[in-house]
C-alpha cells in the first residue's frame, strides 16, 4: 500500500538486482544466457539504483502528471500513447537514436508512471526496449529534464503547485516557503531532489606520508575545490583533510583496503564541519551526547581528543565500536548507553556536542522514502526532544563541574540534520533562555563567518554563533549549528 507505507528504496534496489533484472535483461540488450556469466558492472547498478531512488523521491511530481494524462480515462492504451509522447518524446515509426534515449530522471517517470496505471509488466520492457537504444550509453542523470507540459509553465508558484512539483507534502512546502521565500525554496527542493555528492574525510590516525597521498588519488581534484569555497571550515587542517568524489560508484567500502584499514570515512562535508566546530586538541575530553552511528565521533577522536559517546540504541553504539577498531581510535573512545552514567563522574567536559534526533529534512536526497514518512506533528514532537536532550546534557556538565576541581572554559554544539526553523533557531532560543543556561554562564561562540557567508544566510543565521547549511548553496546536506562557550 503506497499511500500508507512508502517503498524502501534500498530494498528495492536488492530485490530488482537479485530477481527482477535477470529475466528481461533482453530489453536492456543483453542476452540472457550471459548473465550467469557476469556480475554487474558498476555502471549497471548505478542505472537501476538512480532509477529506484528517483522514483521514489519524485513520486507526488509522478503522480500528478498521471492524473493531468489520465483524467477520466484509465484505459491502458490511452494513458500508456500519452504518457510516452509527453515524456519520451517518442513518435510513432521513428527510431530513438541515442542522444535522445530517456536520462535516469525520465526513465524513473516512465516506470513509476506505468506502475502507477497499472501497465503489465511485460508492456514496461517493450515500451523501454523502445525507447532505450541498444547499446545506448549509460543514462545521464544530469542530462536536460523532460519538458513537462503544465507542470513547469513560468509563474505558477502557490504553494500547493510547488508541493506538487517538487514532491513534498504540503505542510513541509508552506513551511519552507515562509521560512525562505518561493524563490529559494524552489531551488532548495530541487537540490534535495537530485543525488547528494559523496564525500570523505582522511584519518590520519591511520595516514602517513605515502599512504596519505595514496588515498587522496581517488577523489576528483576539481570538484574538491569548488567544495571547499562553500562550506566555511574554520580549520584549515580539516579542510584539508575533507574531499568529495565525483562518482560515488567508485567508492566501495567494504571491498577497499584502505577503508579497511581505517584510512578514510565516508562522511559528508557537513557533518565534518560539526565535529570541526568543536575545536577539539589533543586530550581534550568531550561528550558526543547523541552519537548516532559515531562519524563525528570518529573525527574528534582523530585529533588526538578522549571522547565519551552516549546514544540509547545499543545497535548504533556496537557499530561505532567496530568503526572505531577499524579507524585505530578504539582507545579514545568510551561508550555509555545510560545518560545517568555519566552524571557526577567528575568528568567536567571540554566540550558537549548535542547532534540531537530531528526530522532529517535536511537529509531527505540521502533517503528518499523518510519525506514521505514524515508528518508535521513530527516537527513539533522532535522541537521539544531537542531541547530536552539540550537541557539534559547542559545538566550533565553543570554536575560534574560542581564536583570537579577544574575551572576551565567549556563549549557546547547543537546541531541537527534539519531545514525546519521550529528544530533549530527556536530549540536554541529556548535553551537560551533557560536557567540552566544561565546557571552554566554560557555566551554565544561566534562562528568565523567571511562576509559572503553572512550574505547567504537567507534569514536563518541571523546570530554570529548559528549556521545554516543547504545543499544548494554549499553542497552538504542541510545541517543546522549552533554553539556556546562558558565565560
Amino acid at each position: 500500500d503506497r499511500a500508507r507505507m512508502p517503498v524502501d528504496a534500498q530494498k528495492v534496489v536488492k530485490k530488482c538486482l537479485r530477481k527482477n533484472l535477470s529475466p528481461n535483461l533482453a530489453a536492456f540488450g543483453v542476452e540472457k544466457e550471459k548473465w550467469e556469466e557476469k556480475a554487474l558492472r558498476n555502471e549497471e547498478r548505478k542505472v537501476v539504483a538512480e532509477t529506484i531512488l528517483t522514483m521514489e523521491v519524485k513520486k507526488r511530481a509522478l503522480m500528478w502528471h498521471l492524473e493531468e494524462i489520465a483524467g477520466n480515462d484509465t484505459h491502458e492504451a490511452y494513458v500508456e500513447r500519452e504518457m510516452w509522447d509527453r515524456l519520451a518524446k517518442y513518435r510513432k515509426n521513428q527510431i530513438v537514436v541515442a542522444e535522445e534515449a530517456f536520462t535516469v530522471e525520465e526513465t524513473a517517470v516512465a516506470l513509476l508512471t506505468l506502475h502507477e496505471a497499472q501497465i503489465q509488466r511485460s508492456n514496461i520492457i517493450a515500451a523501454l526496449n523502445r525507447i532505450v537504444p541498444l547499446g545506448s550509453k549509460v543514462l545521464d542523470g544530469d542530462a536536460v529534464r523532460a519538458d513537462y507540459p503544465k507542470l513547469d509553465v513560468p509563474g505558477i508558484k502557490t504553494v500547493d503547485v510547488l508541493a506538487k512539483r517538487l514532491s513534498v507534502h504540503d505542510w513541509a512546502a508552506q513551511k519552507l516557503v515562509s521560512q525562505y521565500g518561493v524563490d529559494f525554496y524552489e531551488e532548495l527542493l530541487k537540490h534535495l531532489n537530485r543525488k547528494g555528492p559523496i564525500s570523505l574525510r582522511v584519518n590520519l590516525v591511520a595516514n602517513d606520508g605515502d599512504e596519505f597521498r595514496e588515498v587522496t588519488n581517488i577523489v576528483e581534484r576539481d570538484e574538491v575545490v569548488t567544495s571547499f569555497k562553500r562550506v566555511p571550515f574554520e580549520s584549515e587542517e580539516d579542510s584539508s583533510l575533507a574531499f568529495t568524489v565525483n562518482d560515488a560508484y567508485r567508492i566501495s567500502p567494504e571491498r577497499d583496503p584502505q577503508w579497511l584499514q581505517g584510512r578514510y570515512e565516508i562522511q559528508d562535508l557537513g557533518s565534518q564541519l560539526i565535529a570541526s566546530c568543536c575545536r577539539a586538541s589533543k586530550d581534550d575530553r568531550i561528550l558526543d551526547f547523541c552519537c548516532g552511528n559515531g562519524g563525528k565521533t570518529l573525527a574528534l577522536a582523530a585529533k588526538g581528543a578522549f571522547v565519551t559517546a552516549h546514544d540509547v540504541d545499543q545497535r548504533r553504539i556496537k557499530h561505532l565500536e567496530a568503526n572505531a577498531k577499524r579507524a585505530k581510535v578504539s582507545h579514545l573512545i568510551t561508550t555509555a548507553l545510560d545518560a545517568n552514567d555519566l552524571k557526577r563522574n567528575g568528568c567536567y567536559y571540554d566540550s558537549v556536542l548535542v547532534d540531537a534526533p530531528c526530522s532529517s529534512a535536511g537529509a531527505w536526497r540521502r533517503t528518499p522514502s523518510s519525506r514521505w514518512l514524515a508528518k508535521e506533528e513530527d516537527v513539533v514532537i522532535f522541537s521539544k526532544l531537542q531541547l530536552e536532550i539540550l537541557l539534559e546534557a547542559a545538566s550533565i556538565q553543570l554536575e560534574n563541574r560542581n564536583i570537579s576541581t577544574t575551572r576551565k572554559t567549556t563549549t557546547m554544539v547543537y546541531a541537527t540534520c534539519s531545514i525546519f526553523q521550529e528544530e533549530n533557531q527556536d530549540v536554541a532560543r529556548a535553551f537560551e533562555t533557560s536557567d540552566i543556561f544561565k546557571e552554566m554562564g554560557y555566551e554565544p561562540w561566534p562562528f568565523e563567518k567571511e562576509k559572503e557567508e553572512e550574505q547567504i544566510s537567507h534569514g536563518c543565521s541571523a546570530f554570529s554563533h548559528e549556521m545554516q547549511l543547504f545543499p544548494n548553496v554549499h553542497e552538504t546536506d542541510g545541517f543546522y549549528i549552533c554553539r556556546w562557550k562558558t565565560k
